[in-house]
């Protein structure tokens, strides 16, 4: 296996340095089972809470709100104290709120419960996660240790997802209760999140981490000045208005396509292993072709599927062709994904400041869990069915568009800034 990495990888740190990686990818992807497997739940989750689709938009935005916040805080925070403690709480805490689900909650001690988990799953997490994965390899493997990365977090999302799936499913029984199924899977979601908290305190060591200086005020206004910073900000903002809508392909597919909860949520779940393809294999790709022509690729094969979607007919004949394009659209996105954190190494952003620089990034990139969620939840409500998806799809594919215009953007900075 050692021999087999040696040979993958341009150097000795990102091959000696793989399971340290993968170890964070699959606590990456594990915390945010608890925040976010609502939305493989849609139909489900509305009728055992007695929710409304604007209410549901509303959770997103409790996280969007408190993760931009976070975000902001929580890179300083990564480039000042340990990783490891940092990823044990956030899963630990994460996952106790889980058990908190388990009470018969109303509304508002939902929400309450979504802003815990916008800090538990959102506040230095993410920016340590970025951080150990710079450190932990090589320039020349940026591309290729993302997309382990992001390839791992997806492995472990799919685990995860179908292990839900299994659980719900012994949970409803034959009875087809919907709430218990729910309460096995939530139960299933917070004991993996715990554990996975647990096994990150014995095995991730901050001696391998905590080698860049500790960040000061001064390196803020160091990557403040940096165009590099905004436009890669801009460009995750773009991809992960996708991240959010991503969600509502689902509900689509049972309330227009036909297809049953069980099935959708099955497919939802399935969809993750196909990230390993898009995130690894991008990221080989990457490190061959360059960042900005990959993700050029990308945004644009991203739209010009989504527009092929809005062109099927809406009816259950299309469920198969419809199933077709979102696992291919799927792959390209995680290669888009995984590779605006391989930006931050071609556009020059210091080692040292990688939380930091991280969380500014994700503070302009994530601004879409604010607004789009509620977005999405408004256009369903005001047009029903078929009509309110389709002014969703339409808005995605103007996103994509403009996020393939960004990266055309970056092209030409980059290229300017390799020859002054």
């Amino acid at each position: 296996m050692s021999k087999l990495l040696h040979k993958l990888v341009s150097d000795d740190k990102l091959a000696k340095n793989v399971w340290a990686i993968l170890i964070v990818a699959f606590g990456g992807a594990i915390i945010y089972g608890l925040p976010y497997f609502r939305y493989d739940y849609y139909d489900a989750y509305l009728e055992v809470y007695h929710l409304t689709d604007s209410q549901m938009g509303i959770f997103g935005s409790i996280l969007g709100i408190f993760g931009m916040i976070s975000y902001l805080f929580g890179g300083i925070v990564a480039d000042r104290f340990s990783t490891r403690t940092i990823l044990t709480v956030s899963l630990i805490g994460t996952g106790l709120g889980g058990f908190i689900h388990l009470l018969p909650l109303n509304f508002t001690a939902l929400v309450a419960l979504y802003a815990f988990w916008g800090i538990s799953s959102l506040f230095a997490f993410w920016p340590c996660c970025v951080k150990a994965v710079r450190i932990l390899s090589g320039s020349g493997d940026q591309g290729k240790a993302f997309g382990l990365f992001e390839g791992g977090r997806g492995i472990g999302a799919a685990l995860m997802a179908s292990g839900a799936v299994l659980a719900f499913k012994i949970g409803a029984g034959q009875m087809e209760d919907q709430v218990a199924g729910m309460r096995y899977a939530i139960v299933f979601y917070s004991i993996l999140t715990i554990i996975m908290g647990i096994l990150a305190w014995f095995t991730v060591k901050d001696e391998k981490m905590e080698k860049s200086d500790r960040v000061t005020f001064k390196g803020i206004g160091e990557l403040l000045r940096m165009p590099a910073v905004w436009i890669i900000g801009m460009v995750t903002f773009c991809n992960y208005v996708f991240t959010q809508l991503l969600y509502y392909f689902t509900p689509y597919m049972t309330e227009i396509l036909g297809v049953t909860v069980v099935l959708a949520a099955t497919i939802a779940a399935s969809k993750r292993w196909f990230s390993l393809l898009g995130n690894v294999g991008g990221g080989f790709i990457t490190d061959k072709v360059g960042t900005g022509r990959m993700l050029l690729i990308s945004f644009l094969v991203m739209a010009a599927g989504t527009i092929i979607m809005l062109l099927l007919p809406a009816n259950s004949g299309s469920a198969i062709l419809f199933v077709v394009l979102f696992v291919i659209i799927y792959i390209f996105y995680n290669v888009n994904y995984a590779m605006t954190w391989a930006m931050m190494d071609e556009g020059a952003i210091p080692e040292r400041l990688s939380g930091s620089a991280a969380g500014l990034i994700s503070t302009i990139g994530y601004l879409p869990e604010i607004f789009c969620s509620v977005l999405a939840g408004t256009l369903l409500e005001r047009t029903p069915g078929v009509n309110g998806y389709r002014q969703i799809f339409g808005f995605l594919v103007v996103m994509l568009l403009l996020g393939a215009a960004l990266v055309c953007v970056w092209m030409k900075y980059t290229k300017k800034a390799k020859k002054s």
